[in-house]
């Protein structure tokens, strides 16, 4: 019995001294493992400060590096701004250069309202006449000139007007202010005052321009008398306009009487506008009349 009970306290020391063991070498292993993910964990915590402290610096250069693009980027733009808004006064300064060379350019005298209002001189001769062809003519050999300026518009619109079948012909154009004279006088002769009526005095006359021309037809040839019940004059009020020519004298002006022969040359733009609002030439202010001065040969 005793035997056996030496046994079992044997046993029971040597199960105790391996319990103690493994709590000791559990202990041991934790302690070790516990010190080793620290060591671990004081590694990551100072690897993730120092990629902090590089992720803050990267930030503030990034955010330094994108207020400078801004910055820049404002400054380009105010850059840009000032270039258009000097671009834009160059090109209206250049605009306005151009207009003004270009009135320099055009005589002044062309859109003037000279019967009976403006006077101009014996001095004024257009910068250049240009003989119309005879073939446009009344009267085959007889000179007629008229301000070279004109003549593209005042051939276009007679050839367009034989290709309609009509046969529109040219009696008068440029008179001088010494013509003028002479013929005002021999008016004077044969009709007294009442020439006044239909005939301008010398420097009062559309006709000194070389813009304005009596049209006739050979039926009627120079009398002018019922040129208004023409084919030919109903073509011009219809048409006359496109290359920019007027009836000065219409039944409602006061200035002389109906002359439906007599057509002035004022510019497409200009000739547009009466005819569209049924006004006539005299019938405007000058200052309104000087605005389509810029535009009188486009």
């Amino acid at each position: 019995m005793e035997q056996h009970a030496h046994k079992n306290r044997s046993r029971d020391t040597i199960i105790t001294i391996v319990l103690v063991l493994l709590i000791i070498s559990s202990f041991s292993y934790w302690v070790y493992s516990y010190w080793t993910l620290k060591q671990e964990n004081t590694k990551l915590s100072s690897s993730l400060v120092n990629f902090e402290n590089a992720l803050s610096i990267v930030q503030r250069k990034l955010s330094s590096t994108t207020v400078e693009k801004i910055l820049v980027a404002e400054n380009l733009q105010k850059e840009k701004e000032t270039n258009n808004m000097f671009q834009g006064q160059i090109q209206n300064l250049a605009g306005t250069v151009g207009v003004l060379e270009k009135l320099s350019k055009t005589d002044s005298e062309l859109l003037k309202k000279y019967s009976k209002v403006y006077f101009l001189n014996e001095n004024y001769i257009p910068e250049k006449l240009q003989d119309v062809d005879p073939k446009y003519l009344l009267q085959k050999d007889k000179q007629i000139q008229v301000n070279f300026t004109i003549w593209p518009h005042l051939q276009k619109m007679l050839d367009d007007s034989i290709s309609a079948g009509l046969n529109l012909e040219i009696l008068s154009g440029y008179r001088s202010f010494v013509t003028q004279t002479s013929l005002k006088s021999a008016y004077k002769v044969t009709y007294g005052t009442g020439s006044n009526k239909f005939s301008a005095d010398q420097g009062y006359s559309e006709h000194q321009l070389g813009t304005t021309l009596d049209f006739t037809t050979p039926k009627i040839g120079a009398i002018l008398s019922g040129f208004d019940k023409t084919p030919e004059y109903k073509w011009l009020q219809d048409n006359a306009y496109r290359y920019g020519f007027i009836m000065s004298y219409p039944k409602e002006n006061t200035y002389y009487i109906f002359e439906p022969w007599h057509w002035r040359f004022v510019g497409i733009d200009l000739a547009t506008k009466l005819h569209s609002n049924r006004l006539y030439f005299y019938s405007l202010d000058q200052r309104d009349i000087d605005q389509f001065l810029i535009n009188l040969f486009d």
